[in-house]
């Protein structure tokens, strides 16, 4: 018989993997000339699309671009800093480029901030957070007895924006 975990918090799956880069247009044009991943949705992460943005729990704001794409069932997102408060370049000056976090699904936005604040009293607080799109939510943090950052999302229904896509698809004449 399985045991039963003790723990708050019960993630069921990875969702995604999270990478910090200094370019997120070249390293996703490395990821599909090197192994084939993309194609690729590039988005301007930042106001109107980001809102009710925080960066160690205070009301802040800032700029940046990712890009994202599914391998199989797990995304895979590339984050590149442009400008104000974010965590990628406190990552980038501690750990250079690479693995940032790990993401995991909960049913709502106000689900993130519930599991936010159970890992806030298990001594673990909030690095950065917000909302996104019409209904989507985000909170990275770092739980450090697990080596990596954690975020508890909720994806929306409707993202609010347009990527740009990466290659370029072109069009029957």
């Amino acid at each position: 018989m399985a045991q039963a975990s003790p723990a708050k918090v019960q993630v069921k799956a990875i969702t995604e993997v999270g990478l910090v880069v200094k370019d997120v247009r070249k390293t996703a044009e490395n990821y599909w000339n090197i192994l084939g991943i993309g194609p690729w949705d590039i988005y301007p992460w930042e106001s109107p699309l980001v809102y009710d943005y925080k960066y160690h729990g205070k009301p802040a704001w800032a700029r940046a671009k990712i890009a994202i794409t599914m391998v199989g069932p797990v995304m895979l997102e590339l984050m590149e800093h442009i400008d104000g408060d974010t965590i990628y370049p406190d990552w980038l000056m501690e750990h250079g480029e690479g693995l940032h976090h790990l993401n995991f699904l909960v049913d709502s936005a106000d689900d993130v901030d519930r599991t936010a604040e159970i890992l806030a009293n298990e001594g673990f607080p909030s690095l950065q957070s917000g909302r996104f799109g019409d209904n989507g939510a985000f909170n990275y943090i770092d739980i450090k007895p697990l080596r990596t950052i954690w975020e508890p999302d909720h994806a929306p229904d409707n993202m609010g924006a347009k990527p740009v896509h990466y290659p370029l698809q072109r069009l029957p004449c």
